[in-house]
C-alpha cells in the first residue's frame, strides 16, 4: 500500500461518514471507526468490547496477547478479538491500516451470527504472508475507490466496505486450510445465456455453431446439445430467428434501406435476406415495411 498519511487521513475520514453502517443480506455491520498510520506508535495494553483488524504493509514490531508474542511484518493481517488485552509494540515504523467492528445480530442471519461468534474464539488470528488473500486486495481496492471517488460513494464505496468485513470471517476461520472450494463448471443455463448475448451483439457476423463454442471453451456438439435442450430448438434456427428479430428492429426504429439492414443482420445478399424474412414473417421485407409506413400515415 503506496499512500501518504494524508492520503490515508482523506480516505478513512470519507470511511467514517459513510460507511459507518453496513447491511448485506446475510450480514450486517457497524463500523465503530477506520484508520491508518504510516508510523504506528507503540500502544498501552488494552481491550475493546468489538473486533479490530490490522494490516501491516510495512515496517515492523510485536503483537502481544495472552502473554505470547507474534512478530508482525509486512503483509501481516490480524485480529483482535473482543474482551481480550492486547498490545502493538513498533520496532520499526508499523505502517498499518485498521478498522473496528461489530456484528449488528438484529441484521444478521443467524448462519452468519453463529461464524462470527465463532471468530471470537479463532486461533487463526494473526496470519503472516496475508498480502495475497482476498481481504487485503478488498482493502486496498476500497482506499483506491475513496481516493478516486467523487460520485456515487454509496453504490462505488458501501459495497466494497462490507465486502471486506465479510472476507474477513473467511480469512480467520480456523477451517480455512483445511476446507477445500469444490470443482464448478459454468451450469447450461449459464452457457446458453453467454452464447445468446455473443450472438445478439455478433450477429453481423458469420455465427457459425463452431465459432460460438470456441468462444465458450466447449466442444460444438455439446453446445448444440444444450439449445435443443434449453430452448427447444436447434442453433440455426436460434440465430434465424435472433437475425429476422433484429431486422424487424431495425426497419421500426431507422430509415435504413433494406440492403443495409440485411448486411447489418448477417445476411450476404439481399435476395437471402428476403427469403428468409418471408419464411419468418410471412411477406417479404419490402411488403411489410411498406404496411410499416401506411400505418403510421394513420
Amino acid at each position: 500500500m503506496e499512500f501518504t498519511q494524508q492520503e490515508l487521513d482523506h480516505s478513512n475520514a470519507v470511511l467514517n461518514d459513510y460507511a459507518v453502517s453496513l447491511t448485506g443480506s446475510e450480514l450486517s455491520f457497524y463500523v465503530h471507526y477506520w484508520g491508518g498510520e504510516t508510523s504506528l506508535p507503540t500502544n498501552h495494553v488494552h481491550k475493546h468490547s468489538f473486533f479490530e483488524i490490522c494490516y501491516v504493509a510495512d515496517g515492523e514490531g510485536w503483537y502481544e496477547e495472552g502473554g505470547e508474542r507474534w512478530a508482525l511484518r509486512p503483509g501481516t493481517l490480524f485480529m483482535s478479538r473482543p474482551h481480550l488485552k492486547h498490545q502493538i509494540i513498533s520496532q520499526k515504523e508499523l505502517y498499518t491500516v485498521f478498522v473496528a467492528f461489530e456484528l449488528i445480530p438484529g441484521e444478521s442471519s443467524e448462519e452468519g451470527i453463529r461464524r462470527f461468534r465463532s471468530l471470537e474464539k479463532s486461533h487463526n488470528f494473526v496470519l503472516p504472508e496475508a498480502g495475497n488473500l482476498p481481504a487485503v486486495w478488498i482493502w486496498l481496492a476500497l482506499l483506491k475507490q475513496v481516493s478516486a471517488s467523487r460520485r456515487f460513494l454509496d453504490d462505488g464505496v458501501l459495497g466494497l466496505a462490507c465486502s471486506l468485513l465479510t472476507s474477513f470471517e473467511n480469512a480467520f476461520d480456523d477451517r480455512r486450510d483445511a476446507v477445500k472450494a469444490p470443482t464448478l463448471h459454468p451450469s447450461a443455463s449459464t452457457l446458453v445465456h453467454r452464447a445468446k448475448l455473443y450472438i445478439r451483439d455478433n450477429l453481423a457476423q458469420e455465427l457459425k455453431l463452431s465459432s460460438v463454442a470456441d468462444y465458450l471453451h466447449v466442444s460444438s456438439r455439446h453446445l448444440s446439445r444444450l439449445f435443443a435442450e434449453e430452448l427447444g430448438q436447434s442453433y440455426s434456427v436460434y440465430v434465424r430467428k435472433e437475425r429476422i428479430r433484429h431486422a424487424v428492429s431495425l426497419m421500426t426504429g431507422t430509415e435504413w434501406s433494406i440492403k443495409r439492414i440485411a448486411e447489418e443482420c448477417g445476411f450476404d445478399t439481399v435476395h437471402y435476406f428476403t427469403t428468409v424474412f418471408k419464411s419468418e414473417m410471412g411477406e417479404p421485407p419490402g411488403q411489410f415495411l411498406k404496411k410499416l409506413k401506411n400505418s403510421e400515415t394513420f
